[in-house]
């Protein structure tokens, strides 16, 4: 690489979503897509490697907290087991995925948002303040979607949410969101290549655009537009939407190396 694309890298910061339905099979409760996973982990290895700043990982609940969340929807009565099973079978899949990072070298510690947000409907209200100590000695916080009390019983804060609000107040430029698919698609199930938000309010995309399949209780790509539009900030430039199980798409994507794929601008919003 030479040295003007390795100062063109380093000078991104990111925010890294690792979607439930990349990091986990959603046809089968609480499995892991381990290879996927260390070839993801290897990626973002090479990238810290190369001088890239990411600022922070966020997974999603997938065969885990998705899974979970919809057995207990329909039981308002349960809602204290269903905070505690929740928050519980999302902390295992945090820590098995830290343990894959760090496998890769790759210094992380797990900030569970319950212990540290206050969320109010569509708004993390998380105190990132309390990362920055981590952070400066090096360690990536990695945060997950996790669940709340709220006046119905339990809510969900979502990874899409927390990924923008952390990308904002950590000063990221960019937040990447690896899903299973190859990124939103128009109405005719093409590819939409680059778009804005003001594009993503009026245009109808499909459902299964991101991160499709089962046990989806976070309201799929209208929550993501939603989430993007309530915690956007001036200081973040864009979202990409990538398909995590392509080969080196992380890699692809920093070097601009034709990756396929969304870009959401936000330059104009």
């Amino acid at each position: 690489m030479c040295s003007r694309e390795r100062s063109r890298q380093q000078g991104r910061v990111y925010v890294i979503k690792l979607g439930g339905s990349v990091i986990t099979d959603k046809r089968v409760p609480f499995s892991l897509n381990i290879k996927v996973l260390r070839s993801l982990a290897e990626q973002i290895s090479e990238l810290l490697a190369r001088g890239v700043s990411i600022k922070g990982i966020v997974i999603g609940g997938g065969s885990y907290g998705h899974y979970v969340a919809s057995v207990y929807k329909n039981y308002d009565s349960l809602a204290g087991e269903a905070l505690s099973t929740i928050s519980n079978v999302m902390l295992e899949l945090a820590l098995a995925v830290s343990d894959i990072l760090q496998g890769s070298g790759i210094n992380v510690v797990v900030f569970p948002p319950h212990a540290f947000c206050k969320p109010s409907k569509l708004r993390p209200n998380c105190d990132w303040r309390l990362l920055f100590g981590a952070i400066s000695v090096g360690v990536i916080p990695l945060v997950y979607g996790d669940v709340y009390p709220c006046e119905k019983g339990w809510c969900i804060v979502s990874g899409d949410e927390l990924s923008i609000e952390m990308a904002c107040s950590l000063s990221a430029d960019y937040v990447v969101y690896v899903t299973d698919v190859d990124g939103l698609l128009d109405s005719e199930g093409n590819v939409v290549t680059r778009t804005s938000l003001k594009e993503l309010r009026s245009r109808v995309y499909e459902k299964k655009s991101v991160d499709s399949g089962l046990y989806d209780v976070t309201g799929g790509i209208e929550r993501k537009i939603r989430a993007i539009e309530v915690n956007y900030c001036e200081k973040l430039k864009g979202i990409w939407v990538v398909n995590g199980l392509r080969k080196d798409v992380l890699l692809r994507l920093v070097s601009r190396d034709g990756v396929i794929g969304t870009f959401i601008d936000l330059s104009g919003r």
